[in-house]
């Protein structure tokens, strides 16, 4: 890697906090996919009373480091699985290999399946941007960027899947559904026109639904 590995720097710099016992390191720097720009994904779990956040910045390299109270670990939530698949950089006990373990039984569970309306109005409103968009005043572009923003989230929710943010789910297409993945890739070039947003919003959300009036 050409970018400074400031990994030993954190560590030692957590390991003075003598409230924390477990500290996992997650994300791309993890799994290996790290590129210039990347972050420190670091989660700690110790004697503390709330969950608080730490986003310096470190001679050029981006930590985002998350401390957690030691609770947490027993009760993992859809809120933590951003930190699937962590290295366990230090823990107490088993406490962490048990934590990651729950992680990945909730994750094979699936997300909590939204109401069939609900799913359809995502569908209807992904549409109804398209059609805005197409105004070209300062409010149409606004809702470009909305719609693009939104349309990833919602190509997984509309499925059943759990949506794990942009890197892990732009792999997952190009692994999957390599269709959807050119659509997307397309669609949010800078210069992108409203042709290929449209083929986009038919490819995640399907075709618009008409319905007369009775």
């Amino acid at each position: 890697m050409e970018w400074m590995d400031l990994l030993p720097r954190i560590i030692a710099e957590l390991d003075r906090d003598k409230r924390l016992h477990t500290v996992l390191l997650y994300g791309s720097r993890a799994d290996g996919s790290a590129n210039y720009g990347s972050d420190y994904d670091i989660a700690a779990f110790g004697a503390v009373e709330r969950v608080t956040r730490d986003t310096r910045r470190i001679d050029g390299e981006y930590l985002d480091l998350f401390l957690y109270p030691d609770t947490a670990l027993d009760e993992p939530t859809e809120a933590h699985l951003a930190l699937r698949g962590a290295k366990i950089l230090r823990q107490r006990g088993e406490s962490a290999s048990r934590f990651l373990a729950r992680l990945e039984t909730l994750h094979a569970a699936g997300p909590e399946a939204l109401p069939e309306d609900e799913l359809q109005a995502r569908r209807d409103w992904a549409h109804k941007m398209a059609a805005r968009i197409q105004r070209g005043d300062v409010e149409g572009d606004y809702r470009r960027a909305w719609l693009l923003m939104a349309l990833l989230e919602d190509y997984f929710v509309l499925r059943g899947l759990w949506y794990e943010g942009p890197k892990k789910a732009l792999r997952w297409l190009a692994r999957h559904d390599g269709q959807s993945r050119q659509a997307f890739e397309l669609a949010l070039k800078p210069n992108a026109g409203n042709e290929a947003i449209a083929k986009l919003v038919l490819s995640v959300a399907g075709p618009l639904r008409v319905s007369a009036m009775e």
